[in-house]
């Protein structure tokens, strides 16, 4: 696998929707089955809706693995489109864990870069977006802990359930899967999968009654197993896995009726047409004999999977893939264009066959001589007339979006609102969204007196002194109209910090061959500071009016040091010409502290370089140097371990500096009733009392490597540190003014 190719789909899927809000102040755009049902609960053998205690019939459809070849389609774009144009009511979040294989072992990783174990910060990252995409097209989100051997992973699971229930414990929209396909190769029989079921849902039901699914054995194709043996916890389903050319309806179907008949409800989170490993020929008679049970037993599903076929990664191929070709569809005008497989055909067909209006549905049995049809307008519409009935009055559930003046309907904000008419009848109103105007080259930007500029997307330029007046500037564009056609006007809050104009192009050494001499939009950096550049333009058709701000920032440079200051592992009494530089790149002194002190007795400047005691120690070496006129001032700190660390005659002088809060002993240490202790990789304490516990590990170089903090109630507790890897730590415990201290060797 090439990793420029990993590192293309990973940014692909996130520069989307960087610096964007979070889940938490999602709402709604359209009606779907989240605000007909609400949250997702259980009755007998039935998923019911929480609102109107409705059976619910979800279709949908599962993204590939959360990792290089899948994250692309993690995208809100995707989702949205799927939603308009597949016409789902849930798709499933398949976040790889740290293996793939699918017999349960542990030979074929996911990237660190994509799998949970080893990048939790992106997983969770990935599913707020997920979660608000969800939440704004109003459908269904599964999050699946898409593993083949969760009961081996159930510290790492508590964790993140605990995480993701507590954060999302007041949205309906989710459901929990919290073991995907459990297999016997790994020791994932019902016994064991029940146990870890036992465990995760407890922690989900401390925050959230939403529906939880759960994964059954030999690749999740025994639910009655479940049902004859149940977890212990409300709102449960289990699990059926099929791909219809290996696993016939004949042969399967029956383990749902039993199941069904046991009074138990079955969720399919994952089908597909082909045989089992996602290639071989889709069987269509096949799987129209399982959709057709499917829908008769009012079965959710979702269809495996949201990709295209060939991945472009690593070129691997599946026919159960909806889309053909061999590259990431990440625009809904890429997707509008895209071929299906013979698989994503059927899926197609089976999803829009069975489209429902939900906006009907909402509304249903609230007519009235006052109920109008469902109306849509565009978000540049201004009002709609002729719908509102004449002698009536009318009340908006949203009036941002849309609200009532007279015989009109004055347009807001994209989403929609329920109007409620003087005698009691419900009509909704949808407003869509428009798209925007853009600017060429014109973001959010960041650029410093080195001449080095970076925009919110990542892009990277220089600035250069392009008009020959002494300052340094940017090139925006020599367009005066938007990519969209719509003439735009540019101002800068404050012009004495960065200035804007369109100017001539005047360098003829840094100005293109097709700017020389021309007319080109600039920014021109005055002084260091940041302001607000406005850019306005009038609407177009099929594209909004523009009135958007962006930050603009030029700072001071970032001093550089010589890359002989590094972190270094040296042996007693070594004696260096280089490593401690006297002066930064552009010629600023520099000095130094060691430990925090202005000398050590375990190593010695001389010179440029340096001189090593004969004792075994540690040194957090810190090189400083003055703020100037164009610089910012340097604060670096590396760490040189002197012989053996494990040995050093001053880990707590070392401690006390990298961490002076926490008082670091070398010894474990104990306070004020809060224990801690690790049994293998396990940390466990025991708090008296309810309330925020803290945890920071550093490594033998004082670097904190983990940051953890959670509300713990009075009692035993466990963190599993198993993925750190091998090395010495050092934990530090807090709650309230309470600490515990542990160094810890991780073999």
């Amino acid at each position: 696998m090439k990793l420029t190719k990993l590192l293309t789909s990973i940014l692909a899927a996130t520069a989307i929707s960087a610096f964007a809000a979070d889940a938490s102040t999602a709402t709604p755009k359209k009606v779907g089955p989240v605000s007909y049902y609400g949250a997702l609960h259980t009755s007998g053998n039935k998923i019911v809706g929480a609102k109107n205690n409705q059976q619910a019939m979800l279709r949908g459809v599962s993204l590939f693995w959360s990792d290089a070849t899948g994250l692309s389609y993690y995208n809100p774009i995707v989702i949205s489109w799927a939603v308009d144009n597949l016409k789902i009511d849930v798709f499933r979040y398949a976040m790889g864990i740290e293996y793939y294989d699918s017999d349960g072992g542990t030979k074929n990783k996911l990237d660190d870069q994509t799998s949970y174990a080893k990048s939790p910060e992106g997983q969770l990252s990935t599913i707020d977006r997920m979660v608000k995409a969800a939440i704004e097209n109003d459908v269904y989100i599964i999050i699946d802990w898409h593993s083949h051997r969760a009961h081996s992973e159930t510290s790492l699971a508590k964790s993140f359930f605990e995480t993701v229930s507590k954060k999302y414990k007041d949205v309906p929209n989710i459901i929990y899967e919290i073991y995907n396909e459990p297999v016997d190769g790994s020791g994932g029989n019902w016994s064991a999968i029940k146990g870890y079921a036992n465990t995760i849902s407890s922690v989900i039901r401390n925050n959230t009654q939403n529906l939880i699914i759960v994964g059954t054995p030999s690749w999740s194709q025994n639910p009655q197993n479940g049902a004859s043996d149940p977890v212990n916890s409300t709102n449960i389903a289990y699990v059926l896995h099929f791909y219809a050319a290996t696993h016939s309806k004949g042969s399967f179907g029956g383990r749902i009726d039993q199941t069904l008949s046991a009074g138990y409800p079955v969720f399919i989170s994952e089908w597909g047409t082909t045989n089992a490993d996602g290639n071989g020929n889709p069987n269509e008679s096949a799987t129209s004999e399982w959709t057709s049970y499917m829908d008769q037993k009012q079965i959710p599903n979702c269809n495996w999977s949201l990709r295209q076929q060939t991945s472009d990664v690593d070129q691997k191929s599946e026919k159960s893939a909806i889309f053909a070709g061999e590259k990431s569809l990440i625009t809904a005008a890429a997707l509008d264009a895209a071929s299906y497989t013979t698989s994503g055909n059927i899926v197609k067909s089976y999803l829009t066959k069975n489209a429902r209006s939900w906006v009907d549905s909402l509304v249903k049995g609230k007519s009235g001589s006052c109920s109008f049809k469902a109306t849509t307008a565009k978000q540049t519409d201004g009002k709609i007339s002729g719908v509102l009935k004449s002698g009536c009055t009318y009340t908006s559930s949203n009036e941002k979006v849309a609200s009532a003046s007279g015989s009109d309907i004055v347009v807001g904000d994209y989403g929609f609102a329920i109007f409620t008419g003087n005698d009691g009848s419900q009509s909704v109103v949808t407003i869509k969204e428009v798209a925007g105007q853009s600017i060429t080259n014109l973001e959010n930007l960041y650029c410093d007196y080195s001449k080095a500029c970076k925009s919110i997307s990542g892009a990277t330029a220089q600035a250069l002194d392009f008009d020959g007046d002494g300052n340094l500037d940017y090139i925006l564009t020599m367009e005066d109209k938007t990519i969209q056609g719509s003439k735009f006007t540019l101002t800068s809050l404050d012009p004495s910090i960065i200035s804007v104009s369109k100017v001539v192009c005047s360098n003829t050494t840094k100005c293109s061959n097709t700017q020389k001499g021309k007319q080109v939009w600039m920014l021109h950096f005055k002084s260091f500071g940041s302001t607000k550049i406005v850019a306005s333009a009038p609407a177009v058709t099929g594209f909004r009016a523009m009135q958007d701000t962006f930050e603009i920032a030029f700072k001071k440079a970032i001093p550089r040091i010589s890359s002989t200051f590094k972190d270094q592992k040296i042996a007693p009494g070594t004696v260096s010409d280089k490593g401690l530089p006297d002066t930064t790149l552009s010629g600023t002194p520099v000095t130094y502290t060691y430990n925090g002190l202005p000398t050590s007795a375990y190593i010695t400047k001389n010179g440029a370089g340096f001189i090593a005691g004969n004792q075994n120690a540690i040194v957090a070496i810190t090189a400083h140097a003055p703020e100037n006129a164009t610089q910012d001032s340097l604060v670096r700190t590396v760490t040189f371990i002197i012989g053996d660390q494990a040995a050093a005659v001053n880990l707590e002088e070392y401690f006390a500096f990298v961490n002076p809060q926490a008082s670091i002993k070398p010894v474990q240490k104990i306070a004020n009733g809060l224990k801690a202790s690790m049994t293998g990789s396990t940390l466990q304490f025991t708090t008296k009392h309810t309330g925020l516990v803290k945890v920071d590990i550093y490594d033998a170089l004082g670097v904190n490597v983990m940051q953890q903090s959670d509300i713990y109630a009075a009692g035993n507790h466990s963190i599993d540190l198993n993925s750190l890897s091998n090395g010495s730590y050092t934990l530090i415990i807090r709650q309230g003014s309470q600490k515990a201290s542990i160094r810890w060797t991780n073999k």
